[in-house]
């Protein structure tokens, strides 16, 4: 099991179990929840080695309807696309290299703040993006959302 950088919510722990009981092989990416209450959606990003079909999504649906989920929420899965999701130490290290952009964790009411580079290390603590200012090093516990939005060449 990998760590996960950014704080859990209750709803991305139930996902996370019921994926990993069901369909351990599957990537987790990224849980959001919108809209508005009682009109709630379950967005569910997910990759997997041999790619992202049909079926593999309609199986995830599948499983988080047996946990419950579908009781509380619309299921939507989809894979990551051209820009990934990046959710788990893991993720982070895969994309070493990349152009990365991150959203830096903020109190609620305020701006989000951002920030974008190479991503050039990471370590157990966070990351270091190369930036247009230089070199910045970034905590985990100061990311909100992470996604790679330019691959390496090569």
């Amino acid at each position: 099991m990998s760590l996960t950088v950014v704080a859990h919510t209750g709803v991305e722990h139930e996902v996370e179990a019921a994926l990993n009981d069901a369909l351990p092989d599957v990537d987790l990416r990224e849980v959001r929840v919108v809209g508005a209450h009682g009109d709630e959606m379950l967005c569910v990003v997910i990759d997997h080695a041999d790619g992202v079909t049909h079926d593999l999504c309609a199986n995830v649906t599948h499983v988080l309807d047996r946990a419950g989920l579908r009781d509380r929420f619309g299921i939507e899965v989809s894979s990551p696309g051209p820009e990934p999701p990046l959710r788990t130490h893991e993720h982070y290290v895969q994309a070493v290299g990349a152009r990365v952009a991150v959203r830096l964790a903020t109190a609620p009411g305020t701006k989000a703040k951002r920030a974008s580079g190479i991503l050039r290390s990471v370590h157990e603590d966070g990351i270091v993006l190369e930036t247009a200012d230089g070199e910045r090093t970034i905590g985990f516990g100061e990311i909100g959302r992470g996604r790679v939005i330019e691959r390496s060449e090569g």
